[in-house]
């Protein structure tokens, strides 16, 4: 090779390093920013604070809860001290119930989500996580891991495996691009496809998944070795083996990308299959005995007896939730609006249809499909018609088919459990962006100059898109934490990307709003919304709802999963009734009047909203198109924070 050549494939092997290492320091910190700007603040606690919490550690009776507080943590110390139940015990009253799992008795006594059975609390979320990490630091500290920091270490191990898998596969494809796309596609492997969502608020869910999430993403990357190396391919292929089968241990499902990888070595390098085999046979023998220790059935992972809330209780795979299952997962449209931070997760019915079209007991929650939050999942899509462009790269190609099979098949099952959740879509978009991404800087390479040219701009703004909408649901996550827990600081940053003053969030403005409403007599028995100001975690809605008796209430609340919420009797009478709200900053009092009077005072912990945020009759949450069928007289002027 002559000696130029050298020179420039060992410049262009620095560049490439250099550059990974910046998207990897980018990411890394911004999943550290992440985990540490909702309620829980505390990114690494010495004292987690659950022998308070528990009354540990002896032997307690857990008080019933809603909470959710560090159940890894208490299977990390059971399995530190050789068992399998939690530390804690069911209160008796909820033993002594006919059903346990029946939520119209055991509310006052149970902890959510954990199973019950014969008397003991178990988790019937993996066993990986803690066995990986909250039991080991348990064992040499004697004190709990934090659930967010421990999520945010096993997403960054994640992102890393997949990050150095896509600069392998590059190279080995001799796959070239711009340093700008790179680098883009770098930083979407790493933000362009809900994790950082996902570590917003985490729970016990979001370790779990977080924990399949590493692991697979660990996973592939030595499978890809085991395929393409020239020496050491069993080793890459047991190790392969080992975490497809521990990441099962998180989430069974997840056993599926040791399935896709069983195929492709099938095909590609036969031979490999007696190192990939027994690791990953170990590893679902485990799960299996896990099972069988805590519940007598190898199959049974504890669903059956979890006290759950009744919408996911007893989960059942059917067909008829693949249809609504798939849009949700692929296809719903988040909710785009002008103010900070523009894209939020929406609760429609399926392909917006009119009045329930989903089926019996189907979980949802608000979400945003993938083709809306990375549109080049479209590109990993048409990986199959793409394999002549890889020829002499057969590796290449066939580990981006097992992943995308992998992730096809874990779309598949999750539409079908009948469960919706945002965070359930990092146990595949993150592989759906690593094909996308490759494939479409495959796809440039066959383009003329000027095609090209076109191309690779728009693929930078689709990346760019991407990170820009995955970031701002990371900002928001599940319930909007951030703008609750640190106002302040969501309004500095608010400001930045908020160039119209009319789009741009005040907090605490002074505001008088007031609008007549007409009402039938009787007055239908429904919710309506009257006055709203702000948006989801900085919501103030004040609605009225109208009994089967005629009698009417309003409904005076804040954030949507905040319990500030104050209710009062009104009178009406047929025709138009006057509500109006007045919110003083000196004592952050929100004041509401009922035609002319006042009747309620309620203490807010802030109001954040922008003149244009202000609704007569809507309250836009989560995409919601329900508003006021009648008649409004608006009296005050909505847009007068403009002129404040």
């Amino acid at each position: 090779m002559p000696r130029a050549w050298q020179y420039k494939d060992i410049s262009r092997i620095a560049k490439e390093r250099i550059v990974w290492l910046a998207a990897f320091v980018i990411v890394g910190t911004f999943y550290f920013w992440i985990i540490g700007i909702g309620a829980d603040r505390s990114r690494f606690a010495w004292n987690s604070g659950l022998d308070q919490h528990y009354g540990l550690p002896t032997p307690a009776i857990a008080k019933g809860s809603w909470d959710i507080n560090g159940y890894y943590d208490l299977l990390g110390r059971a399995f530190a001290s050789g068992k399998l139940a939690l530390p804690v015990k069911p209160q008796p009253e909820l033993l002594a119930l006919s059903n346990p799992q029946d939520n119209r008795l055991n509310g006052p006594y149970k902890l959510l989500d954990v199973v019950l059975y014969k008397g003991r609390y178990y988790l019937y979320h993996g066993a990986t996580p803690a066995l990986l990490l909250f039991a080991p630091w348990y064992l040499l500290t004697h004190h709990d891991l934090p659930e967010n920091f421990a999520a945010f270490l096993l997403a960054l191990t994640g992102y890393f495996f997949l990050s150095i898998l896509f600069v392998r596969i590059m190279a080995f494809a001799s796959i070239r691009v711009s340093w700008f796309l790179f680098a883009l596609c770098l930083l979407a492997l790493g933000v362009g496809q809900c994790v950082p969502f996902l570590l917003h608020r985490v729970k016990v869910y979001e370790v779990a998944i977080a924990g399949g999430y590493c692991c697979v993403g660990a996973g592939f990357y030595f499978l890809f070795e085991s395929i393409s190396s020239q020496r050491r391919r069993k080793v890459w292929a047991a190790l392969a083996g080992l975490c497809f089968g521990v990441a099962i241990g998180c989430r069974p499902h997840l056993g599926l990308a040791g399935l896709s990888a069983f195929v492709l070595l099938s095909v590609c390098a036969r031979k490999n299959l007696v190192a990939l085999v027994p690791p990953l046979l170990a590893c679902g023998l485990a799960v299996v005995s896990y099972n069988y220790a805590r519940f007598g059935n190898p199959f049974e992972f504890g669903l059956r007896y979890q006290l759950a809330d009744t919408p996911y209780q007893n989960i059942r795979l059917s067909a008829a939730n693949v249809v609504p299952g798939l849009y949700y997962m692929l296809l719903c449209p988040p909710d785009f609006v002008p103010e900070f931070p523009f894209v939020r997760l929406a609760w429609r019915e399926p392909f917006d249809a009119a009045g329930d079209a989903l089926p019996p007991r189907y979980f949802l929650e608000p979400t945003a499909g993938s083709l809306w939050l990375f549109p080049l999942a479209v590109a990993a899509f048409l990986t199959p018609i793409t394999w002549k462009r890889f020829r002499g790269r057969q590796e290449a190609f066939g580990l981006l088919c097992a992943m995308l099979a992998f992730a096809a098949a874990s779309i598949l099952f999750i539409a079908a459990t009948g469960l919706t959740s945002q965070r359930f879509e990092v146990d595949f978009l993150p592989f759906v962006v690593f094909v996308g991404c490759v494939v479409a800087c495959e796809l440039l390479g066959g383009l003329s100059r000027s095609s090209g040219i076109a191309a690779s701009a728009a693929l930078a703004v689709l990346l760019l898109y991407a990170l820009g909408a995955n970031s701002a649901l990371a900002l928001q996550g599940p319930y909007d934490q951030f703008v609750q827990s640190s106002p302040d600081e969501y309004i500095a940053l608010a400001k930045w990307f908020s160039p119209w003053k009319r789009y741009r969030p005040v907090e605490n403005p002074p505001l008088r709003v007031a609008a007549s409403f007409e009402f039938p007599s009787p007055c239908k028995a429904e919710r309506l919304p009257l006055i709203s100001t702000g948006e989801f975690g900085s919501r103030y809605l004040l609605s009225e709802e109208c009994g089967v008796d005629g009698r009417m209430t309003l409904d005076s609340e804040t954030a949507v999963q905040s319990t500030n919420h104050q209710t009062i009797p009104v009178p009406y009478f047929a025709g138009m009734n006057l509500a109006a709200i007045r919110f003083t900053p000196r004592d952050l009092t929100m004041t509401v009047s009922w035609n002319g009077t006042v009747v309620l005072r309620q203490h807010l912990p802030f109001l954040i909203t922008s003149p244009s945020q202000i609704h007569i009759g809507w309250d836009p949450t989560w995409g919601n198109k329900v508003s006021f069928p009648r008649r409004i007289a608006v009296y005050e002027d909505r847009d007068a924070l403009s002129s404040r």
